[in-house]
């Protein structure tokens, strides 16, 4: 493992170590309402991301986040539940297309206020029912890696990799050929449901459900956070935003930044005092016992929830839900006790340390989850797995690891992106020289993040993550 992540003097711990996914505001700039007991002199506190300004009012502000963590979990729940659709409806060409792109696109222009979500809690209640409470004019294609340009370190449109077809030229183009693929199986379905296990199954072993969920938390949430909030390489965006507030705004440019990349990780806002096996086990929690969850505060969404199943699942201990929350906690608390006036050489220096620690555990959170994926999609092979199996498995590999390209800050080198993804190639193939690729791109990110062998697992992808 990588040392800079075990260099985090001062910060808490989250607890035990023991499927990953993993107000009404306009724009990205809903404030978090905070119901706590608020004194005169604010004083932080390490197990919550909460901060006030001068005059006590929340500075914290990332609506915008979670909404298109709330569109990529639809996304998914409505992928998912296409067989039990396809049981009593016949879809003509185009349906299924049509509805997908409504959280790709369209729902940017529909007015929300009353349009339910899927978001699953069981026998609680949510807090927000309908898109609308949460946010609104937003959708994923505007935010997906290529569409918003100003602060991509690369050309999404001529450099993206990692999936080998003519078609494919963008984030954009993949997530479209696989909701076109898709749409055909869906078309066929009655013809079909007798050769494979689910619609969103192809027969070569891809998983439309894992692939798409999965890329948009890599090509929307983890590259707008690493390469736009996050960065520092535009004047006026992330972390060279202006530390001033506005007029008639809570918090600085810069605070908001730092607020969006967090809420891109997906973390609750009392994420380090869950334990990782909580985590593990739940999306959510009722933290204040009310009967319902907030989606805005009590969800830990997307790759947040994976380091700590990562965590739960290593050999040698790792500890990324902790160095994830203390990067964001202590910069955003920096940011906090600097606000007002532009950052100085020093404390620019200390943020974009946070920031380094911040990105490295959230990429490791990614990386660690591809090696458990290459372990299961190695058992499957190896003991004649079902379809269905074999197509999960490999797919959210796959999917994962195709965001490993996103990050500016990133340890993996263009080449060993590349070598990694010819070895694992477009699709999972049932052979003893597939088993040896898999082996081989693992070990590659092994050596190249530093993960302890322990950790990454035997040649049959037991023992390890």
């Amino acid at each position: 493992m990588l040392n800079v992540l075990w260099v985090m003097a001062g910060l808490i711990a989250c607890g035990d170590k023991g499927d990953e996914d993993t107000g009404t505001a306009s724009e990205d700039t809903g404030v978090q309402e905070d119901t706590s007991t608020q004194s005169n002199e604010f004083v932080a506190d390490e197990t919550r991301y909460r901060f006030l300004n001068a005059d006590g009012e929340s500075s914290v502000s990332y609506s915008g986040q979670v909404y298109r963590h709330l569109l990529i979990n639809d996304v998914k729940a409505y992928v998912g539940a296409l067989d039990g659709r396809l049981l009593s409806e016949i879809v003509v060409p185009g349906d299924v297309t049509t509805d997908l792109m409504f959280y790709y696109q369209d729902i940017k222009d529909i007015d929300v206020a009353m349009v339910s979500h899927r978001f699953s809690t069981g026998e609680l209640g949510v807090v927000q029912s309908y898109y609308g409470d949460i946010s609104s004019g937003k959708n994923l294609f505007e935010k997906i890696a290529g569409s918003d340009t100003v602060t991509d370190h690369k050309d999404w449109q001529t450099e993206f990799r990692g999936w080998d077809s003519e078609r494919v030229t963008s984030p954009e183009s993949l997530v479209l050929l696989w909701t076109e693929a898709l749409d055909a199986q869906a078309v066929n379905w009655t013809q079909l449901s007798t050769e494979l296990p689910h619609v969103y199954v192809t027969p070569e072993g891809l998983d439309y459900a894992q692939l798409l969920q999965k890329f948009l938390l890599g090509a929307v949430a983890f590259s707008q956070g690493a390469d736009d909030y996050l960065d520092d390489d535009v004047v006026g965006k992330g972390l060279l935003a202006s530390h001033i507030p506005a007029e008639g705004k809570t918090y600085s440019a810069l605070e908001h930044a730092w607020d969006e990349g967090f809420g891109y990780f997906g973390a609750a806002q009392d994420y380090v005092t869950w334990s990782d096996q909580e985590l593990k086990d739940n999306a959510y929690l009722d933290r204040n016992e009310d009967g319902s969850v907030d989606l805005k505060t009590e969800v830990s969404w997307g790759h947040s929830r994976n380091a700590a199943k990562r965590d739960v699942g290593a050999n040698a201990p790792t500890d990324l839900t902790k160095d994830a929350w203390g990067a964001f906690w202590q910069g955003r608390a920096l940011l906090n006790q600097t606000v007002g006036a532009e950052l100085t050489t020093e404390q620019m220096t200390e943020l974009r340390g946070y920031r380094d620690q911040a990105l490295l555990a959230w990429e490791m959170a990614i990386v660690a989850t591809v090696v458990h994926y290459i372990n299961d999609s190695l058992q499957d092979i190896t003991n004649n797995a079902d379809l269905s199996d074999l197509a999960k498995h490999w797919s959210e590999l796959k999917g994962f690891a195709l965001s490993m390209q996103f990050n500016p800050h990133s340890p993996l080198s263009d080449d060993a992106f590349e070598e990694f993804h010819t070895l694992v190639g477009d699709r999972p193939y049932r052979t003893e020289e597939y088993k040896d690729a898999l082996v081989q791109a693992r070990t590659l990110l092994g050596d190249i993040y530093e993960i302890d062998s322990t950790n990454l697992g035997d040649e049959n992808g037991e023992n390890g993550w």
